[in-house]
């Protein structure tokens, strides 16, 4: 598995694009039902994990880890534990069930590049 983060519109969907190349790829949207992934598919790219509530993260995490199996997987993760914290309490558990479901992803991923404004930077991995 390999993670992909940074802050908003800094370039991560671009970058998979360019690593993509000639795949194909099936993009998963993480708020919606999970499909069952097109055997075509080399690789699947999973975007919107900021956006997942805390009683599905473990089933998203269930259904990448499957996926891991039999397909490249890449995750695109935005940054959000950064800056003014919000006054919303809901908003803040968000941030911290976020942040700890990261922490577990990031363990998991054989690889992790953070995008800063369209640089890559290897944090974990080759």
């Amino acid at each position: 598995m390999h993670v992909i983060f940074g802050g908003a519109f800094n370039g991560k969907r671009a970058y998979v694009e360019q690593l993509l190349e000639d795949k194909e790829a099936q993009w998963l949207d993480a708020t919606e039902e999970f499909p069952i992934v097109s055997s075509k598919a080399e690789v699947v790219i999973v975007f919107g994990v900021e956006n997942v509530l805390e009683d599905k993260l473990n089933k998203l995490f269930e259904h990448m880890e499957q996926w891991d199996q039999n397909f490249e997987v890449i995750v695109i993760a935005t940054e959000i534990g950064r800056g003014i914290v919000p006054m919303e309490a809901s908003m803040r558990k968000l941030r911290d069930d976020i942040g700890r479901f990261y922490q577990q992803l990031f363990t998991k991923a054989e690889r992790v590049t953070r995008i800063w404004y369209g640089i890559s930077q290897t944090i974990k991995g080759r």
